[in-house]
């Protein structure tokens, strides 16, 4: 009894884990930019996971399942997933993603040994059928190999939305249980007839032909939807920038006319002056300061495109009456890609303009326009607080740290924390805003997890601030 045992957990070992080893090995071609730990140390682990499971599965086929040791499988590709959700960073939507192709792939790779059993290999040896099995079994999954390192792995980089991924896994899992039906289909039937095998093989080829086409039609489209999205976020950019170089146009003119009628308003100031008029020459001159102040947007970053979206923010925070301080301590040449940074900031600004906004329609209403407040701030009416946009960035060795404070209201504060329950905002989490406007913070997280950063969300009832670490050059 015991060498029966042992020889049938040899077998099963010998058969099943050079499969098993195929999966873990595609699974980790697809995930390897998000392993918790390094790649070496997530191999051998990966191995000794597989070996540990061949072999009590093993044991349990060969002592108690005899000829149904085909339900063994059940454990090993649990303790697959599990394993899998143990050794990478990856939302649940992903790892099921991943699992259940590598699954699919190992199973389409015994549908095609069963095939060549059936009708090439039936009458080879017992010894060369291992070998076909060894071979095809383990080999067959590595086939895919380009289509888990490519185009897997730049989904899972690239898409970050779990709930798009929990819809997406459903497609592997799909092609996982027609494998699977097959294959108990076919052992169910029996074939008596060539042209029935050549049906079974046809059915298992335009099985793994479905799998490939649809992956590829599936990560083209997410490509182009991608695409499609990055440029809109230049266009927006572009239009900022556009708005930007007008307004600096028209201040130039502006400056230019000022400048030719400085000896008028010097004949104006001498004239006060020569009448003893200071209350007049004081008057006259906070009049032009005044004037002058509005008319002078200044500059609030070196680098054009973050400083055209700055203004442009910054003009729609001071229209609905918030006091607005930005500092951008960042060179011309920005330590983050152009466009990924300015879009970050356009999604941060435009949400602390809209909070704004929205605390300025909540604190008003049934009430008059805001007023200043006792600290030079705009103060919304009947005591309510102060409205303003406050954003800071500066570099500290290889980070980039970003900060926006402003207004919001309680309605906006209790989304932002009910978002980031831990302070941690994470890139599926919902926007603040209303229905419709956008993905904002949500957008900034995603950036943020791809250069290796965080966003932090400090709440109270009627402000908030976010902070996002970004590390430059640790795009992933």
């Amino acid at each position: 009894m015991g060498e029966d045992v042992a020889g049938g957990l040899l077998w099963y070992v010998v058969r099943n884990a050079p499969t098993f080893l195929a999966m873990f090995f595609l699974m980790l071609l697809a995930v390897r930019g998000r392993l918790r730990f390094s790649l070496k140390a997530t191999v051998g682990m990966a191995l000794g996971i597989v070996v540990a499971v061949s072999l009590a599965c093993g044991i349990g086929v060969a002592a108690f399942a005899g000829e149904e040791g085909v339900w063994a499988t059940v454990p090993v590709l649990a303790v697959s997933l599990l394993s899998l959700a143990a050794l990478t960073k990856l939302p649940w939507g992903k790892r099921l993603f991943v699992f259940f192709s590598a699954a699919t792939a190992a199973a389409i790779a015994i549908l095609t040994y069963d095939v060549l059993l059936r009708t090439v290999a039936l009458e080879w040896s017992f010894g060369v059928r291992r070998v076909l099995d060894a071979v095809v079994c383990s080999a067959g999954p590595l086939v895919l190999a380009p289509l888990f390192a490519r185009t897997i792995r730049w989904g899972v980089e690239q898409v970050d939305d779990p709930a798009l991924w929990r819809r997406l896994a459903a497609v592997p899992a799909g092609f996982f249980v027609a494998a699977n039906a097959l294959y108990m289909f076919a052992y169910a039937v029996e074939f008596l007839s060539s042209g029935a095998n050549a049906l079974y093989a046809l059915a298992v080829g335009v099985l793994a032909f479905l799998m490939v086409a649809s992956y590829l039609m599936l990560f083209s489209a997410l490509r182009t939807v991608m695409e499609n999205a990055r440029l809109r976020e230049a266009a927006q950019l572009e239009e900022l920038q556009h708005e930007r170089y007008e307004n600096l146009r028209r201040t130039l003119r502006e400056t230019a006319k000022a400048r030719h009628d400085f000896r008028h308003q010097l004949l104006v100031i001498r004239s006060f002056a020569e009448k003893d008029d200071v209350r007049g020459l004081r008057a006259y001159l906070d009049e032009e300061g005044a004037g002058q102040a509005q008319r002078e947007s200044g500059a609030y970053a070196l680098n054009f495109a973050l400083d055209s979206v700055a203004a442009h923010f910054a003009e729609r925070a001071r229209a609905c009456g918030a006091d607005v301080s930005l500092a951008f301590a960042l060179p011309e040449r920005l330590p983050l890609p152009e466009a990924d940074f300015c879009m970050a900031m356009a999604n941060l600004l435009e949400n602390a303009v809209e909070a704004c906004e929205r605390a300025a329609t909540e604190g008003a209403q049934g009430s008059g326009s805001a007023r200043a407040g006792t600290d030079g701030r705009s103060a919304l009416p009947d005591g309510a607080r102060t409205l303003f946009m406050d954003a800071e960035v500066r570099v500290e060795g290889s980070a980039v740290l970003v900060s926006v404070r402003n207004n919001c209201s309680s309605t906006d504060a209790r989304a932002l924390a009910a978002a980031a329950p831990n302070g941690v905002l994470s890139s599926g989490a919902r926007s603040a805003k209303r229905e419709g406007d956008g993905i904002g913070l949500a957008s900034v997280a995603t950036m943020a997890k791809r250069y290796r950063g965080e966003v932090r969300v400090e709440t109270d009832e009627h402000a908030a601030t976010i902070r996002v670490l970004l590390r430059a050059g640790g795009a992933r």
